[in-house]
């Protein structure tokens, strides 16, 4: 019964990109499908998108080890999506654009610019997508131990084939699923894991005598470095710029995205809540054995439901990095090196490069272990690269190339110079925002010198 509950979604999905696949004749169908979604289908894709194995699992497990400054940095995500609601109308100017490199490239102009926005921006996806993989052959290992591999397996290849097949309507179309059972399902365990430890007051007074916050003072630095790491680390991101440009009018995505800046804030607090009710029950355990901590208590219903939901989060995010590193393959880095494409050869390459990437992520998926890192070193390939050129471009319909690669390079200079002579105390995120902060003094310097003259 349990094998069939995990495995009957990713078949249905799979149903659904076939029958999809019939109508999907364009490559902008394919990366946008325009005013074909409202208000509460881009809600529910950005908060699948957003909510994946990092903002779960790693908040959760940093809650059950004393680390609970982690969940309190990770709000700032959700500040951010509340930050590109406000910024929307702006981004929604740029909606003839199927990417955010073809938004670059219009503004700072060249060819070169769009291929390695697209080149940055793969490479990112593939982070994104090898800490999704780790976390579904953990989150199958929870339920069904000794058949994780080949169960985890048909997962990852279902996700890669129906997003490949439908793009972007086969990403919504299940995001939509998703969504409302990873939702449903932390409710229910943290639910539970309340009742199940007395109720409200009980485990108020449980935490009390755990004395969670003598440790919270020294924390305070780690709390900001985290907080700006989660506000700068991914803001602007093409998922979110494709959300608002997939959207029938501004004030719509504007709406779906405050919205989900709002869900994902008590998200994650029930994320941290849910590793607090863990180390309640078992203390002193390994923190990437949190969930296991608490499936085991659970009855067997509600088990398949809270991995279900695991698996929901997890999937939702790797199929939207799938289609936009699809997009920034085929429309971004192709164009740059070849002679201009059919718009049905475009189609086709868009679906080999989903195929590929999955592979590609599947492979660094198996040379590591942690989620978090990965996650961290993926975000240190956009933030002190694109992240400012692309906030400025929303304010600026033209700058020269040299306002893109100066920054770029002073943001690459000051991340590894941060890695070279930083502590490794303060070494992961603080890398992410050393350079975003050295890319924005110089984005700054040249904007103050072209007013000036």
């Amino acid at each position: 019964m349990s094998l069939t509950i995990l495995l009957l979604p990713p078949l249905l999905f799979l149903l659904v990109s076939l029958y999809q696949l019939r109508s999907i004749r364009s490559f902008a169908t394919f990366a946008l499908d325009r005013d074909s979604f409202g208000t509460l289908t881009i809600y529910c894709t950005i908060l699948a998108s957003g909510v994946g194995a990092g903002v779960i699992m790693g908040n959760a497990e940093k809650a059950y080890q004393g680390e609970w400054f982690y969940p309190l940095g990770c709000l700032g995500f959700a500040l951010q999506l509340w930050v590109t609601a406000r910024l929307a109308p702006r981004i929604y100017q740029w909606r003839n654009c199927l990417s955010s490199g073809e938004i670059l490239s219009n503004v700072y102009g060249g060819k070169d610019i769009r291929f390695i926005s697209g080149a940055l921006w793969l490479i990112f996806c593939m982070g994104i997508v090898a800490a999704q993989v780790i976390a579904i052959q953990r989150v199958v290992t929870m339920l069904i131990p000794g058949r994780e591999t080949p169960v985890a397996a048909f997962l990852i290849i279902s996700v890669i084939l129906y997003s490949s097949l439908g793009g972007i309507r086969s990403v919504v179309t299940t995001d939509v699923i998703q969504a409302v059972i990873l939702l449903l399902s932390l409710i229910a365990l943290t639910v539970w894991g309340i009742w199940f430890l007395g109720g409200i007051e009980s485990t108020y007074q449980q935490l009390r005598v755990q004395n969670i916050q003598s440790s919270f003072t020294g924390q305070i630095p780690t709390l900001f470095i985290v907080f700006f790491g989660f506000l700068l680390g991914d803001a602007l991101i093409p998922i979110s710029i494709q959300r608002v440009t997939m959207a029938r009018s501004h004030q719509e995505a504007s709406k779906a995205m405050q919205l989900t800046a709002a869900v994902i804030f008590a998200v994650i607090l029930l994320c941290g809540l849910i590793g607090l009710i863990a180390n309640l029950l078992e203390p002193g355990q390994e923190s990437q054995y949190t969930f296991n901590i608490l499936l085991s208590a659970l009855p067997f219903w509600l088990k398949l439901f809270v991995v279900s939901g695991l698996l929901a989060a997890i999937m939702s995010s790797c199929d939207s990095y799938l289609n936009t590193a699809a997009i920034a393959f085929s429309n971004d880095m192709l164009p740059a090196v070849t002679s201009p494409l059919s718009d049905r050869k475009q189609l086709m390459l868009g679906r080999i490069a989903t195929l590929v990437i999955g592979t590609g992520a599947v492979i660094i998926a198996l040379q590591v272990n942690d989620i978090l890192d990965v996650l961290l070193g993926t975000f240190e390939a956009w933030g002190p690269t694109l992240l400012p050129p692309l906030f400025v471009a929303l304010f600026y319909p033209r700058l020269p190339k040299l306002n893109f690669y100066l920054p770029c390079v002073a943001g690459l200079l000051t991340l590894f110079l941060w890695k070279w002579l930083a502590p490794d105390s303060i070494i992961s995120t603080g890398g992410l925002l050393a350079g975003i902060s050295g890319n924005m003094i110089f984005t700054a310097l040249l904007l103050w010198k072209r007013k000036a003259e």
